[in-house]
């Protein structure tokens, strides 16, 4: 069994007032295109770790969508990890996926899936050069609730062997600012 997080919990200041994940994007909030993504795979369960306005970003999500909020979202994005990996207890392995990468699509999760082992990390890449979503094996579960700080799970890449997928700018393409997102404005079909 495979869980996702999705990581949903920063305050997104590049981008301004308006909180990043609940901009709305190819008709719906940059949020929603991950988690649709995630629920149409081949994943077995999604969670959705919220941080900063929580009410907002549980509204902006389908309903019924596991949630869990991170009161320490501040610490980076570790904590939220963590608080996902205790939310997905019991399953095998987990896939991290960042909230706002709309172009990530459930092809791409599930190409991912395909090419998971059961033992190594396995990472998407634009390019060669390794982004997101990561799929961490069981192995690392305990590591993972270990996480401190901003730097996520890289760490744990670099330390232990690595499968990676191509799957081109979806891999790299975050929007960090108003301006990033108003240059793809027509929404998921642009790469």
């Amino acid at each position: 069994m495979i869980g996702a997080i999705v990581l949903a919990a920063g305050r997104s200041t590049r981008f301004g007032e308006e909180n990043k994940l609940l901009a709305e994007w190819g008709g719906k909030p940059l949020v929603r295109h991950v988690v649709d993504a995630a629920l149409a795979s081949q994943l077995d369960r999604v969670v959705v770790v919220t941080g900063h306005e929580p009410e907002l970003v549980e509204a902006a999500l389908q309903e019924g969508i596991a949630t869990i909020q991170n009161y320490e979202f501040r610490e980076g994005m570790a904590g939220s990890i963590r608080a996902g990996s205790y939310r997905l207890q019991g399953h095998m392995h987990v896939m991290v996926l960042l909230g706002d990468m709309p172009l990530v699509t459930s092809q791409h999760i599930d190409r991912m899936i395909a090419a998971f082992d059961g033992e190594r990390i396995v990472a998407a890449t634009c390019d060669g050069e390794i982004g997101n979503p990561v799929l961490f094996p069981k192995t690392q579960f305990a590591p993972l609730k270990c996480l401190d700080g901003d730097r996520g799970a890289r760490s744990l890449m670099s330390e232990n062997s690595t499968i990676t997928v191509e799957i081109g700018q979806a891999a790299a393409r975050d929007f960090d600012t108003q301006d990033e997102l108003i240059a793809h404005s027509t929404g998921p079909n642009t790469s």
